[in-house]
């Protein structure tokens, strides 16, 4: 039998280094090999295509459609930047100064609110302020303790002693147990002096 290419020689393989060929193509570091190669060449093209900086303002501009144009920065500029605000953020801008117009609106009804309030607080506060107690123990033979005992029995102003007839008199001495003090020391002329500001 003729070979079809008589000049072809077919390499001989050594059966000793045979299971070492064979073993050498299937050996997992090719795959380690391949996985380095692709990962170097994954990273040049990431940090060489992708990480490369672009002006997208610049491109989109007016100027970088026409080179060598100059923009008005008053007549042209404010049309630019409405240009690139999307109309959804012209709507959200228009409802968030509808809400703070809202929000002061409300504030200041509030404060009207809580302002006529303290007026009225203060106005019905005033007269009881007014009533508030004397200081009993200016008038000549009260002191603390008689002036505390007054107290409990109501009576905390100069106007009160000063509008004491005789029969009160009596009353507060039986009561006090003042024994005539109060008639002795003048209380009601006193309370009448210090009610007048004489």
């Amino acid at each position: 039998m003729t070979s079809l290419f008589p000049e072809i020689e077919l390499p001989k393989i050594d059966p000793e280094k045979g299971p070492n060929f064979v073993a050498g193509v299937s050996s997992p570091l090719w795959l380690v090999f391949g996985g380095a190669a692709v990962a170097g060449a994954t990273w040049w093209w990431w940090s060489s295509r992708w990480r490369e900086a672009v002006n997208v303002e610049a491109l989109m501009s007016p100027a970088a459609a026409a080179p060598g144009a100059v923009i008005d920065p008053v007549t042209e500029a404010p049309a630019a930047l409405k240009a690139k605000v999307p109309e959804p953020v012209e709507v959200v801008a228009e409802i968030a100064v509808e809400v703070v117009e809202t929000a002061a609106d409300t504030t200041q009804a509030v404060l009207d609110t809580v302002e006529a309030s303290v007026v009225e607080t203060v106005q019905a506060a005033t007269p009881a302020v007014e009533a508030a107690a004397d200081d009993l123990t200016l008038l000549v033979g009260i002191g603390p303790k008689l002036a505390a005992s007054l107290g409990e029995l109501g009576v905390t102003r100069f106007e009160q002693i000063a509008a004491w007839g005789p029969d009160e008199l009596a009353r507060f001495d039986g009561l006090l147990s003042l024994r005539g003090r109060a008639e002795r020391d003048a209380w009601v002329a006193q309370a009448k002096r210090l009610t007048s500001g004489t």
